[in-house]
């Protein structure tokens, strides 16, 4: 596995999920563009996951995060394509308060 260390914005709300032994987890997708790329290059997604905490209320579509967790990468093909997935277990999250002291 390789370290990552990420920022982006939330592509959507946060979601709960269930975990193995009645743990709850929670999901979000990230989409973060490369600083040196073009302004038409679309973004990155990354599927991440981490136990459930109180910062799931502030996950909310938009929100910028910085985070640092382990990256998989896999490759799923479906129709004769190949789909790339980019999968991070989050270690740390931070989530800034916005300007209205949120």
């Amino acid at each position: 596995m390789q370290t990552l260390f990420l920022t982006g914005n939330l592509a959507a709300d946060c979601e709960i999920v269930p975990g193995k032994e009645g743990k709850e987890f929670i999901r979000f997708v990230v989409a973060a563009k490369d600083p040196a790329a073009d302004k038409e290059d679309k973004p990155t997604y990354y599927t991440c996951r981490m136990p459930k905490t109180g910062v799931a209320e502030r996950l909310k579509k938009g929100r910028f995060v910085a985070m640092v967790g382990n990256l998989r990468v896999s490759v799923n093909i479906k129709d004769d394509k190949s789909y790339t997935n980019l999968d991070v277990w989050v270690q740390s999250l931070d989530v800034p308060q916005l300007a209205s002291g949120e």
